[in-house]
């Protein structure tokens, strides 16, 4: 029998851009001291899980905040390892946009009144709404955000299962962890409806299908 994976999977700390209230999907920008400091507490609150690996997105804040946990949870010896599939969605012409702006738009478009967890279980809809407004070329079909973290988790879990219940950490970004949620938990869409700089989730593999723990 397989043994059981665990992704321990969390968004990058605060950012520039996050403090200044922007939208930040492709665009980079440098962690924040507030940032850096919130990764070292979640490296600490870690502190009793050995990782067997740890990934980013490709995005410079989000392999600072992976080091950053590592070195205080005890393992910067291990290496993060960037993958592309881990990104966070490209917003196209909303990258850098006011976050008030970004957000209210998205609830005018779907009739929805200042709902921000309705706006969360409509996720295809937020994307769709980006999606046709793109004028960058560079914004990927949903789907294709699925397929990519799909593949990356079960990527994943297949080079570790063979190991004694391994444990996971994935430093990524707000959207994608909120794509992971509408794949395997859609409900849970609606009770954590924004995930802060830093919140984690948890993901375990049981050798047939993913679930999430919390």
């Amino acid at each position: 029998m397989n043994s059981t994976v665990t992704f321990y999977v969390t968004r990058h700390g605060e950012t520039l851009l996050n403090h200044l209230h922007k939208a930040q999907g492709w665009v980079d920008s440098p962690l924040t001291e507030r940032g850096i400091q919130a990764a070292s507490q979640l490296g600490m609150q870690l502190k009793n899980v050995q990782f067997s690996s740890a990934f980013s997105s490709d995005t410079s804040r989000a392999l600072q905040t992976g080091k950053t946990i590592l070195t205080a949870q005890g393992q910067n010896e291990l290496q993060v390892i960037t993958d592309k599939r881990l990104r966070e969605w490209c917003l196209g012409c909303w990258e850098a946009e006011n976050n008030d702006k970004f957000i209210s738009s998205m609830m005018n478009e779907l009739q929805i009144q200042n709902d921000f967890s309705e706006l969360n279980f409509r996720l295809p809809e937020v994307h769709e709404i980006i999606y046709k407004s793109d004028i960058t070329g560079m914004v990927e079909p949903f789907d294709m955000i699925t397929d990519r973290l799909e593949s990356f988790l079960k990527d994943t879990a297949d080079k570790f299962t063979h190991l004694n219940n391994p444990n996971v950490l994935i430093v990524t970004h707000a959207f994608t962890i909120k794509t992971l949620l509408y794949l395997f938990s859609k409900e849970m869409l609606r009770k954590k409806p924004k995930i802060k700089n830093v919140d984690i989730i948890t993901i375990k593999w049981d050798g047939k299908s993913f679930s999430i723990l919390a």
